[in-house]
């Protein structure tokens, strides 16, 4: 059965892949890897050793504490350099698809698309604050920009035409619009925070909810959403999370009232390296026998370990991919339902207590519940089965085999 999914994933993978928008999004991907790779380990550094809150200074007694002004600035140089990955990939995505088809001149579409990218992501009244995982917004925008362009060219004007004429400029003054009128509508924050808000309903810690979610937050992410940190790598804001940790803390009684919840089985077991225990993915590509993917899975393992999938997401890419949702999704459902049966079964006691800022969600199993052994040999049995799973397909995409028919 795993093999047919396997060569029915690569078959919908050759599907979209082959389209000429999709390549073009592959190739400013591509393009945008170096700039990525320094944004990432940017970012772990900072939350690993400058951050207020770093990990090194919750694990080494005597650090030198990090004043707040240079944190502050840290964390503005790091939002300027989310700024440069974006409009790379914005310039990227318009050159390579608008020289596709011919387009020499494209000075202004690569402009308009950066002001419209610009107004779709920034919020009102704040330091910008750039998202690189809003692949799917920027693309789309982008995609329709560039053939309008494209369709516009073709029919209203002359190839003669200056590329600034005001038709052109007529143009670009309707896209930039749009995008602010779309801005309006979407609002991206609002997005994250009604998920977040959602989430914290009961239905969640129910088995239903629990699976509902192991299936919705890859299918998110693989399309290019940016989610809540509830869905990434923090479920201890969440009250039902709150209402276990208050009931041990005042009575210390063992009978949670929500003992299965996204702490306690997503968050424990379906986050070894990001959404889909994308860790594996890293480790897998390790041993690929092509040079170029042993290059990605080293330099995206570290990352990876501290549950930042981003480089993955860009450099495989994971986004828009079925050959890697397939496997994510299976992944990310039996992962979850193993810690849910393990707690239902009183196997383990479910994770209840907050753990430091940053620490591998490899861990949290381990040190955030009062059964670390029995919880230590779950998350093994975990992390094997995501690698049984994860192998066949990263085999495929990292062998260029055809699929067998």
């Amino acid at each position: 059965m795993l093999k047919t999914l396997v060569n029915q994933s690569q078959r919908w993978d050759n599907i979209v892949y082959q389209h000429a928008t999709m390549q073009a999004v592959k190739t400013a991907l591509q393009q945008l890897r170096p700039i990525l790779v320094i944004d990432v380990y940017a970012h772990l550094l900072f939350r690993l050793i400058f951050a207020p809150d770093n990990f090194i200074g919750r694990m080494v007694d005597n650090y030198p504490p990090i004043t707040k002004v240079i944190s502050n600035h840290m964390r503005i140089g790091l939002t300027f350099l989310d700024a440069a990955i974006v409009m790379i990939f914005v310039i990227a995505l318009t050159q390579h698809y608008l020289t596709t088809k011919g387009i020499t001149n494209t000075s202004l579409p690569i402009l308009t698309n950066f002001i419209a990218i610009y107004l779709l992501l920034v919020g009102k009244n704040q330091i910008p604050t750039y998202n690189t995982t809003q692949y799917l917004f920027m693309s789309v925008t982008v995609l329709f920009s560039v053939t309008t362009y494209c369709w516009f060219q073709k029919k209203w004007v002359n190839p003669d035409t200056s590329p600034y004429a005001y038709r052109y400029l007529v143009w670009a003054v309707l896209i930039i619009l749009m995008s602010w009128l779309l801005r309006q509508l979407i609002a991206i924050p609002h997005f994250q925070t009604t998920i977040s808000v959602l989430l914290s309903k009961t239905f969640f810690t129910t088995f239903w909810g629990l699976l509902a979610v192991s299936i919705l937050s890859p299918l998110l992410f693989v399309f290019g959403f940016a989610l809540p940190s509830e869905l990434t790598d923090d479920q201890t804001t969440l009250n039902t999370v709150i209402a276990n940790l208050d009931t041990v803390l005042s009575t210390g009684h063992k009978v949670l009232p929500y003992p299965e919840n996204l702490y306690s089985t997503y968050g424990a077991f379906t986050l070894f390296g990001g959404i889909g225990n994308t860790l594996v993915i890293s480790l897998l590509l390790l041993f690929a026998t092509s040079r170029k993917h042993q290059k990605l899975g080293l330099i995206t393992w570290f990352p990876s370990l501290f549950d930042d999938n981003t480089l993955l997401l860009a450099g495989v890419p994971l986004f828009l991919r079925p050959l890697m949702l397939v496997p994510m999704l299976l992944v990310s459902v039996i992962s979850q339902l193993i810690g849910y049966v393990a707690i239902a079964t009183h196997f383990i006691q479910p994770v209840v207590y907050p753990t430091p800022m940053n620490i591998p969600n490899l861990l949290l199993p381990t040190i955030a519940g009062t059964t670390p052994i029995r919880s230590t040999l779950v998350t093994v049995a975990v992390f094997i089965l995501s690698i049984v799973i994860y192998r066949p397909f990263v085999h495929r995409l990292t062998e260029g085999v055809s699929y067998e028919k």
